[in-house]
């Protein structure tokens, strides 16, 4: 497995980890403040995008 491969293969598991604390903290608390809400769906979107396997994170680290 070749570095670039490991490195986005942490990122999607960084990613699937972010998206369990945030549904956790929906169920915690089903009704956030404005704020909260607006934090935790941009976490999710970035969460989202590591899942993708953050294909900009990972030319950034290891550029051709």
């Amino acid at each position: 497995m070749k570095p670039q491969e490991q490195f986005a293969l942490a990122l999607r598991i960084i990613g699937v980890l972010g998206m369990i604390y945030i549904v956790r903290a929906f169920v915690r608390v089903p009704s956030p403040t404005n704020l909260a809400l607006i934090v935790r769906l941009a976490s999710i979107l970035i969460g989202a995008y590591l899942i993708r396997g953050a294909t900009l994170l990972v030319k950034f680290a290891y550029p051709e």
